[in-house]
């Protein structure tokens, strides 16, 4: 996990710090670090299962242990994406923009303020919907419970790796150092990708942009964790056949 978070680190301090334009900050900065720092850290915790299997063996203490880890490091994630990066971002704003009465109606992005601004809209649907930033009361529905939807399930695909780096630690295990190594960066990443492209294209801003389209935001978020939880079904059942035949 260290060297994604030191990749994060260092791309934040040198990419975005210091301010390339007059509205960057120090505040906007933090936002954007926070905001990045709740995003990667459901990706690196295959690296966890993979430690924690190297340290426990294959054994439901492994996988208790795995749940302990993966639901204090989603339970962080989701508090800093989700509560503290919006409450950032809002003051930000504040200091950067002039207010108007529909700028920041429903108070930071937290899940209380999106579903306040989701509440709003469905008692009071416009005549036509936007994504502008300055016309909250206008957003989509389906966009806003997507907002709502997709940090949970987001959290849950960190669940989801754990498990996945300790079956793929066992299921490796026979292999060579270099190649054990190597089999276990590609089941990793490339199962954090396609999670990634599924999360993007099942998202409902998308197809609104393009040409109106209301995709339902609640299944937009939680469809992507099919492919995780069959990811698990498969691995499980190679080292179930590996260990027992």
């Amino acid at each position: 996990m260290l060297p994604w978070l030191l990749l994060l680190v260092v791309g934040n301090l040198f990419l975005i710090w210091p301010p390339l334009d007059g509205d960057a900050t120090l505040l906007r900065w933090m936002w954007m670090f926070t905001n990045h720092i709740a995003f990667v850290a459901p990706f690196v915790l295959f690296a966890a299962g993979v430690t924690l299997w190297r340290k426990l063996g294959y054994s439901w203490q492994v996988l208790r242990v795995g749940a302990l880890v993966g639901i204090s490091v989603v339970g962080a994630s989701y508090l800093l994406g989700s509560w503290l990066a919006p409450q950032l971002d809002d003051r930000s704003l504040a200091s950067r923009i002039v207010e108007t009465e529909d700028t920041r109606r429903f108070g930071p992005r937290t899940p209380v303020g999106v579903a306040r601004n989701l509440r709003f809209v469905e008692a009071n649907p416009p005549e036509e919907y936007s994504l502008r930033a300055d016309t909250p009361h206008r957003f989509p529905p389906n966009a806003l419970r997507w907002e709502l939807h997709s940090p949970v399930a987001l959290a849950v695909f960190g669940l989801f790796n754990v498990i996945i780096g300790v079956l793929s630690a066992e299921l490796t295990v026979g292999l060579a150092r270099g190649s054990r190594r190597n089999a276990r960066i590609v089941i990793g990443v490339l199962g954090g990708l396609a999670f990634y492209a599924c999360h993007v294209l099942a998202g409902p801003v998308e197809p609104f942009l393009r040409d109106g389209t209301m995709r339902s935001g609640v299944a937009a978020a939680w469809v992507p964790l099919v492919l995780p939880a069959a990811e698990c079904v498969v691995l499980g059942y190679l080292v179930r056949r590996r260990r027992y035949g």
